[in-house]
């Protein structure tokens, strides 16, 4: 029996037996080579049930907003379980209303070749779940340090680096509606009193939009390349969220979402944490 029959399966029976409310999944997309969520609540509509390379979309993300329905079980790979964990330490899920079934991940597929964010994984296997559907992947050898080039910049020269990219940016805020940890009532960039950061495109208000972004990323993003993905401009996001993830780790030796039992990274202390910066 093939993975995609055993998830299929598993579905109907979660579904016939009342375990769940819904399993969140894949189906195939309106357009050859995609896929996209599915929120699936009859047995009979599990057969719709996908996963493959196509799947790249982080299923984590939907969950604080269907967790008000009941029992949800939730097909996850490894950035999708590391991104529940996350939103576990956070309390923004409860872990007893949960069914992980855990797949093993051989990369998401962007116009015929493995994602970035795929390319640089080191856990394509979930890192939490109830149970395994199909076997776990092989772990892929790390490719080059994708910030190597950009660290060997010198200050201004990232900075100007930065600027072209996000000079792209049109606000269209896809990055922050695809990720799982932007689940605030009210977002930074949509606060009015007071107003954190200007709604225009010009240089300095997207530059802060996604600055800001890239700070309140410290410690939680799983580098899952969703908002990368997502972005209709191409503007590579995951540098931002790439450099803040290495800073936290050099300095606190914290790895998003791999231990739920560990307060987040930012909400510890530590008195042997660097302190260099304090005279």
């Amino acid at each position: 029996m093939s993975r995609e029959e055993q998830l299929r399966k598993r579905a109907k029976e979660l579904l016939a037996g009342k375990e769940v409310v819904m399993v969140l999944g894949y189906r195939a997309g309106r357009r050859p080579g995609t896929a996209t969520p599915a929120f699936i609540t009859r047995p009979e509509d599990a057969d719709s049930l996908v996963f493959d390379d196509r799947c790249g979309a982080n299923l984590a993300a939907y969950l604080p907003r269907v967790k008000h329905l009941g029992k949800i079980a939730v097909v996850a790979k490894g950035c999708d379980s590391r991104s529940i964990v996350t939103l576990l330490k956070e309390k923004q899920l409860d872990r007893n209303q949960l069914v992980i079934l855990g797949v093993g991940c051989d990369g998401v597929k962007e116009q015929g070749r493995l994602s970035d964010s795929c390319a640089t994984c080191a856990y394509p296997n979930p890192v939490v779940c109830d149970e395994m559907v199909g076997d776990k992947v092989a772990e892929r050898e790390s490719a080059a340090d994708p910030l190597a080039e950009f660290e060997k910049l010198a200050p201004e020269e990232r900075w100007q680096a930065l600027a072209e990219e996000v000079s792209r940016c049109i606000r269209c805020y896809a990055c922050r509606q695809v990720c799982p940890n932007c689940y605030c009532p009210t977002c930074f960039v949509d606060a009015g009193s007071p107003q954190w950061v200007g709604k225009t495109t010009a240089g300095s208000d997207n530059m802060m939009f996604h600055l800001m972004r890239a700070m309140h990323m410290a410690g939680r993003c799983v580098e899952c390349g969703a908002c990368s993905r997502g972005c209709p401009m191409g503007i590579d996001l995951m540098k931002f969220n790439r450099k803040v993830a290495k800073t936290v780790k050099d300095r606190f030796g914290a790895v998003a979402g791999l231990n739920p039992d560990e307060p987040p990274a930012l909400a510890a202390f530590d008195p042997n944490d660097k302190q260099e910066f304090i005279r």
